[in-house]
């Protein structure tokens, strides 16, 4: 079976160069780092049979639970980003387009009323990062989003009001940190927040009419839920594919998935904690044994910066922990796919393809194969600062690692 497996895999272009990352249901909102699509789809349709369970326990925007139900396969999805679970939610979830343009007409008609607003939002710089008009254009949008009934639909517009708080904020375009626009191009900046609206919701709504129409009237079976990997899942059944990209660690030079997410949460209300603080790694903890090929690239970071090495450690002992949590909820025979680049620190490769295999022996997974794949366009920095000093850049990744492992037979 391996060897017919991984034949196929051979075969494979693993960076689908001519397929667009936000095709269809996808490109319904923006998130840093996500799976590449038909990656994913390969994977699921190759490792599970119809009516399977298919986890990511660090869904993000939920790239693979969207291709395992369009696959026919069940789906369970769990992150600690609540913009992105209100995406994931949103991607799974097939509404006909028809009561969605119904929808917008109703929302429109309620942001043409003449009152001012009530309850405008007043969280911590908030007109450092929205002009005044857009403040106040803004409250009105979201009060008439929330005067929406269904719920289902009115996430759906949540997820276009995210879209348009990033486009009429005052931050620079194509970035995932927060970039306040320069002062010359600010001056000029006249952010238009119902016209946005309009733009993205039609474009939104143009993109679930595809991919209803795809699932052709089958309500999915999927669960999404706020949750730390690091703590043991809620699952009620086993899963016969895990398939995850896990974060990279260290938010401040590689992808602040808080900070891309943070102005959305604060207006949605769902800012309670810092995500970035909260990911694997935020807080100080030490390994209890330290794969090889992890212990080597440690011993080399703290010949340099003792700091940088503790901080690197956090994180793979966080990492660890999840592990634990996901291999016990894979069955025996099961597949456990990690999509991961592999980031430096002061210069230093962390080989965490090499380092996710040797955390995951100890739990009865067999290594098969890794894969490599480009990953130019993928929405991360291309260039980063492992050295934390202002202007010193290094190259970082640019190339993705497909892992596979199966959960030996009992």
């Amino acid at each position: 079976m391996k060897t017919a497996l991984l034949g196929k895999f051979d075969k494979i272009d693993w960076s689908f160069r001519e397929i667009k990352a936000k095709e269809g249901i996808h490109g319904i909102h923006s998130y840093p780092a996500m799976m590449a699509p038909p990656v994913a789809k390969k994977l699921i349709s190759e490792l599970t049979e119809e009516g399977d369970w298919v986890l990511d326990p660090f869904c993000g925007s939920g790239t693979v639970l969207t291709e395992a139900i369009l696959l026919n396969r069940k789906a369970v999805g769990y992150d600690i980003n609540p913009l992105a679970l209100l995406i994931a939610k949103v991607k799974t979830t097939p509404l006909p387009p028809e009561r969605l343009t119904k929808a917008l007409v109703e929302i429109e008609e309620r942001t043409r009323d003449q009152r001012p607003p009530q309850d405008i939002p007043d969280f911590y710089n908030i007109e450092y990062w929205f002009k005044p008009k857009v403040i106040i254009n803004l409250t009105k949008l979201k009060a008439a989003i929330e005067a929406e009934e269904d719920e289902d639909v009115r996430d759906f517009f949540r997820v276009v009001f995210a879209r348009v708080v990033r486009q009429t904020s005052n931050t620079r375009g194509n970035e995932f940190k927060l970039f306040r626009l320069p002062p010359e191009k600010l001056k000029f900046y006249k952010p238009d927040v119902f016209a946005s609206f309009r733009a993205i919701a039609l474009e939104c709504i143009s993109k679930m009419g595809e991919f209803y129409s795809s699932m052709n009237g089958i309500r999915p079976e999927v669960d999404i839920r706020l949750h730390d990997s690091r703590t043991p899942l809620p699952l009620s059944q086993i899963v016969s594919l895990m398939l995850t990209s896990p974060p990279y660690g260290d938010s401040k030079t590689t992808v602040a998935y808080g900070q891309f997410s943070r102005l959305a949460l604060q207006w949605l209300g769902m800012w309670e904690k810092n995500v970035d603080r909260e990911s694997l790694g935020g807080k100080p903890t030490k390994l209890d044994s330290e794969p090889p090929s992890l212990k080597e690239a440690l011993n080399r970071i703290r010949e340099i910066d003792n700091r940088r090495a503790k901080e690197v450690e956090a994180f793979y002992q966080d990492l660890f922990l999840c592990l634990k949590n996901i291999a016990q909820v894979i069955i025996p025979g099961g597949f456990a796919v990690f999509v991961i680049a592999n980031r430096k620190v002061k210069g230093i490769t962390l080989p965490s393809d090499r380092i996710i295999v040797e955390m995951m022996e100890p739990f009865g997974f067999s290594y098969l194969e890794t894969f490599h794949r480009d990953i130019p366009n993928k929405r991360m920095p291309l260039r980063n600062s492992p050295s934390n000093i202002p202007g010193e850049t290094d190259i970082t990744m640019l190339r993705e690692y497909i892992v596979l492992l199966r959960k030996e037979e009992r």
